[in-house]
């Protein structure tokens, strides 16, 4: 206090030197003290500034990755990225990172994170009362609920996002880029709630607003839900001309899920159309694009091959991809999507008789079709639409077409039970005329099993004749004649004469026939040196100085059991001699061509020819050529026209004989 004092009281003249020396030296520490703290603060603001770059640097990293198709890589980015925001307290970069890390989340299927992200870049909007990202938020969630199937939720954000865009008094080119994406997305929706009017007007709003901007690939985009629209609608030819104008569009920016895109709904427009191999096609260049987009594509294209096999009714193809699409459905396919593949399901299983699987995919649709289409969220969503309208100066066309909507959902719901009562009948008759056609197969069934086991005892019988008449003829007429040929020959070296050698050239000729009669009675060869050898020797026999026959075998003939190598002998035997005894023919030929287990045999000839439809036809022992071949499971076509030859082709496999024999040996032994 005493200094104090002294300062108070003024007396600066008389103060002593040395005190005022250490005043300076205060001073200048004081002034150094402030330039370090100037330093360090302006350094504290450069490293600050550093870090909130390098969350934008994180960000765009991560979406490099992400267009490259790295999605773990592009995930650990936008993680880092998040965690240094949060770290920083850098709401700015919180909000870059929120908006664009939802983004990738809804492209990767994630649709319940993409939700959470997406509520957290709101609320960090309406802190720093940004409403253009407002609006992106309020767009992002309303894609997440309509992926979740809550349509009503889905409306309600959607319609606040455009709200916003409709307070902006001078809209940037980034807000008109919004509001076409916001116009696109409300397509989407009312295309999923099948108002397809609707659904084509917003797209074609969105796609001028993209054509206004100038933006390839907003073009794109829209080009999606109008085709959508328009292939719903029935207007396939329009549907069809700007799906290839997205699929041109997508080559021409290298952009390979935009490329899938229109493949996919070209290939479901082809389906359509019933133009099915091309719809397939179309869906194997699809699947090669898969790996170069993001996940979710799939689903769609297992789900369009169940629909293109299912109109093409090959059932069990369908039921295959249709099994394949449900067990990917619940996790990559919005619900509803969902909703359409449960309905296509469960035609196929109906197709196929599986009529309790069709029943409860039938009940699953039901109530998803409850739950995303029910009376409460049409209603809602009309008026939302009613209320952005008016603010548009549209209020009464929107009116209009809310009573239409109204009017429509009445008249579905008091033609909903309607249909499902005609439905259940029409299942319960299906399910009797299927019976009763199935018990009309198993009778026609057993009938032919019947006819096949008479015919085959028949020919066993006329085999077993045949044989007991060429023993006869070898054993007696031909010995006799042999004996008779001796002594005659015995003769004739004591007394020649001249009629003793015509006799003996007679009964010569005599024996060669009946060798010959017993040779086609009986073809031992057949049994012992083959069937291939069997037909060459059978053909030498009949050729003469009238017919040239000739015979060629190519390949290594399949293998087939003694019985049925005769039957087809048989066959070849009833065909040639048709042909010697009607054909009037000088030329003809027995082919035999082996191709693994088939043969395809062809016989034909130059003669005279005859009506195939005609009478005469029935009496050339045609009857048994077909009745044989029915019997080995083969076909045979007859082509013959007067005056211009004839021609018999058979083909028989011999691993369809061996089960035909089988499944007739096991049904002989049950009964």
């Amino acid at each position: 206090m005493e200094t104090k004092n002294e300062t108070v009281s003024g007396n600066r003249a008389v103060i002593p030197l040395l005190p005022t020396y250490k005043r300076i030296c205060t001073l200048k520490r004081f002034f150094l003290l402030f330039v370090l703290s100037i330093m360090m603060v302006k350094a504290l603001g450069q490293i600050s500034q550093a870090d909130t770059s390098r969350v934008y640097m994180l960000v765009n990293l991560a979406k490099e990755k992400q267009q490259q198709g790295s999605a773990d890589s592009a995930e650990f980015y936008f993680k880092e990225a998040g965690k240094l925001a949060q770290r920083l307290a850098f709401d700015k970069g919180m909000l870059q990172y929120a908006g664009h890390y939802c983004v990738f989340l809804y492209q990767e299927v994630r649709y319940n994170e993409a939700l959470a992200m997406a509520k957290k870049q709101l609320a960090i909007s309406l802190k720093l009362k940004d409403l253009p990202r407002a609006a992106a938020a309020y767009n992002n969630m309303a894609l997440q609920y309509q992926a979740l199937g809550e349509m009503q939720r889905a409306s309600e954000m959607l319609m606040s996002a455009l709200n916003i865009l409709s307070d902006i008094d001078r809209p940037t080119r980034q807000d008109s880029s919004f509001l076409r994406k916001y116009y696109n997305n409300l397509s989407s929706l009312l295309l999923d709630m099948n108002d397809l009017a609707k659904g084509l007007r917003y797209a074609i709003k969105s796609y001028q607003i993209a054509e206004e901007l100038q933006d390839s690939a907003g073009i794109g985009s829209s080009l999606v839900n109008m085709l959508v629209a328009e292939a719903m609608s029935g207007k396939l030819a329009d549907a069809e001309k700007h799906c290839l104008e997205l699929l041109a569009l997508g080559r021409s920016l290298t952009d390979p899920p935009m490329q899938l895109r229109a493949l996919i709904n070209l290939a479901d427009i082809y389906c359509r159309q019933k133009r099915y191999e091309v719809a397939l096609l179309t869906y194997d260049k699809a699947q090669a694009l898969l790996a170069k987009a993001p996940p979710g594509n799939e689903v769609y294209i297992l789900a369009g091959l169940s629909t293109v096999y299912k109109n093409m009714k090959r059932y069990g193809e369908a039921d295959t991809y249709f099994s394949k699409a449900l067990a990917l459905a619940e996790n990559e396919l919005a619900k509803p999507q969902q909703m359409e593949l449960l309905l296509s399901g469960a035609e196929i299983k109906e197709a196929t008789g599986s009529y309790r699987e069709a029943l409860d995919l039938r009940k699953q649709y039901e109530q998803l079709s409850d739950s995303l289409l029910n009376s409460e969220t049409h209603h809602t969503i009309q008026e939302l639409e009613v209320k952005y309208q008016a603010s548009e100066k549209q209020k009464a066309l929107v009116e209009r077409d809310l009573k239409i909507s109204k009017q429509q959902r009445e008249l579905e719901r008091k033609n909903k039970w309607i249909i499902l009562s005609i439905l259940a009948m029409v299942i319960l008759g299906v399910f009797f005329i299927f019976s009763r056609f199935i018990n009309k197969l198993k009778r026609k069934a057993e009938a032919s099993r019947q006819e096949s086991r008479l015919l085959e005892a028949k020919l066993r019988g006329e085999e077993e004749e045949r044989a007991r008449t060429a023993r006869e003829l070898h054993d007696g007429v031909a010995s006799i004649l042999s004996a008779a040929k001796l002594h005659l020959g015995m003769e004739l070296v004591n007394e020649p004469k001249t009629e003793g050698n015509d006799v003996n050239r007679l009964l010569e000729s005599a024996l060669k026939e009946i060798r010959n009669i017993s040779h086609n009675l009986a073809p031992e060869a057949v049994l012992e040196e083959g069937f291939a050898y069997a037909i060459e020797e059978f053909c030498r026999r009949v050729r003469s100085s009238s017919l040239e026959l000739n015979c060629y075998v190519i390949g290594t003939l399949p293998k087939f059991k003694k019985d049925d190598e005769l039957l087809l002998y048989r066959m070849i035997q009833e065909a040639v001699a048709n042909m010697v005894k009607h054909s009037e023919a000088t030329e003809g030929i027995v082919q035999l061509v082996a191709t693994e287990n088939r043969l395809a045999i062809t016989i034909e000839d130059n003669g005279v020819g005859f009506d195939v439809g005609g009478s005469k036809s029935k009496g050339l022992g045609l009857k048994n050529l077909l009745s044989r071949t029915q019997l080995l499971k083969g076909v045979c076509e007859i082509q013959s026209t007067p005056n211009k030859g004839t021609s018999i082709y058979i083909e028989v496999s011999a691993t369809e004989v061996a089960e035909s024999k089988k499944m007739r040996g096991r049904k002989e032994v049950i009964a």
